[in-house]
């Protein structure tokens, strides 16, 4: 199947991005900067004079959906019970440098990965091997929690969309002119993978 890409003028590039509570309303933070919306965080709080992680936090301009934090659930230990308030940091974007492409063929999968050069890539025989019978929005969530996967790159028709792997928010999109469609979930080594391809669009929030 041929394969036509044009120029990519910049390669989408996110760093951490450190944020402080102005005050805090039930669940939602008041914070100091404008940050884009469906981009996720951690809570930063002090907890004997330590900076411990007390919260997760999605974003939406100068406000912050705070939920509870899950990832380091560990149920043999108690967690200390403690709230985000004014002062505390919310670091967004935090793994943002661990990506995983989601592609529909080897060619496209290695003109993607040629872009992103300086991140960990994530390599999708991995989230393969993760896979039951089909893929819900669950598994990609679960599985970015697992790895600490920051962002999924989404190729869907003749786009390009950078996603936030804890809430599958489309931060950023670019038009590829690709010739080419999904003829399985997503391009992978796995020999064995025999899942049916999904409608990604469906799974993504945010979209322009």
């Amino acid at each position: 199947m041929r394969i036509i890409f044009v120029l990519f003028l910049a390669v989408f590039s996110f760093a951490k991005i450190e944020s402080e509570i102005i005050s805090v309303n039930k669940n939602v933070a008041l914070i100091d900067k404008n940050i884009k919306r469906g981009v996720s965080g951690v809570v930063i709080c002090k907890y004997l004079n330590e900076d411990i992680i007390c919260a997760r936090a999605v974003a939406d301009g100068n406000r912050a959906y705070l939920y509870p934090y899950s990832e380091l659930k560990n149920d043999a230990f108690a967690l200390p019970v403690i709230l985000p308030k004014k002062n505390d940091k919310i670091v967004f974007a935090k793994d943002y440098n661990r990506i995983m492409i989601i592609a529909p063929n080897q060619e496209v999968y290695l003109k993607i990965k040629n872009m992103y050069k300086s991140s960990v890539i994530i390599s999708p025989d991995v989230f393969a091997a993760f896979l039951d019978d089909k893929i819900t929005k669950k598994d990609f969530i679960n599985f970015a929690k697992k790895l600490n996967i920051g962002r999924y790159i989404f190729t869907i028709e003749n786009k390009l969309y950078e996603v936030d792997a804890k809430t599958l928010y489309v931060i950023d999109e670019k038009n590829l002119n690709v010739v080419a469609k999904y003829q399985k979930a997503f391009f992978t080594y796995f020999n064995n993978f025999d899942i049916k391809p999904k409608n990604y669009i469906n799974l993504l929030k945010g979209l322009k």
